[in-house]
């Protein structure tokens, strides 16, 4: 999927509460799509919204 991949885990505290966000970017050719959010969906998701994406250029 995509000519480079990319992510990290942010994990922070507020409010009392720690919480995990998942950062994934990918690029093909020239387009970068960066997700954030649940680690879950994040992965979930990323190859669709790279597919809706290089569809629409």
């Amino acid at each position: 999927m995509g000519d480079e991949r990319w992510s990290q885990l942010l994990s922070f505290t507020a409010g009392g509460r720690s919480q995990v966000a998942k950062q994934t970017a990918v690029r093909t050719g020239t387009v970068v799509v960066v997700l954030s959010g649940s680690s879950a969906l994040v992965d979930a998701h990323v190859e669709k919204a790279l597919d809706r994406v290089c569809a629409e250029r």
